[in-house]
């Protein structure tokens, strides 16, 4: 399996947020830290806000911050909720059409692994894959 481009982000922009533990941060310092285009990480930040993984608060003290608690979010949970394709192979998707979906033995084990991949995931949430500031370059608080 291959994570889609945005959830790799998203799940880099959860370790830098868990990484500032309760500071504030910015789309700027993620771009600098990532050295990804804005555009990007304004897409994903959104999505992870949409998701009540990160919030976000205008003004001046404003930024973003984790949502709740880095050891209450699920590694599983970001991925399922950034990934929007699932379906590994033709015969898995509902506008499939390969010829042999009715007597295939592929379907299964790929069903098996996928569950497997995501159960892996769900084993782990932010806390247990952040990182310290002073990776990201920044003092720690």
């Amino acid at each position: 399996m291959r994570l889609n481009d945005t959830t790799d982000l998203a799940l880099r922009v959860m370790i830098y947020a868990a990484s500032m533990k309760d500071r504030r941060f910015t789309i700027d310092h993620l771009v600098a830290a990532y050295h990804a285009p804005r555009s990007t990480v304004m897409k994903v930040v959104n999505a992870l806000t949409r998701g009540e993984f990160l919030t976000a608060q205008r003004g001046r003290s404003g930024g973003l911050g984790l949502a709740r608690a880095a050891q209450e979010i699920g590694v599983g949970t970001i991925v399922r909720h950034m990934e929007t394709d699932f379906d590994l192979v033709e015969c898995m998707r509902s506008d499939g059409d390969c010829t042999i979906t009715a007597s295939c033995r592929l379907i299964s084990p790929l069903a098996e692994a996928r569950a497997a991949f995501l159960a892996t995931l769900d084993n782990y949430t932010i806390a247990d894959i952040a990182i310290s500031p002073r990776d990201f370059g920044l003092a720690a608080s």
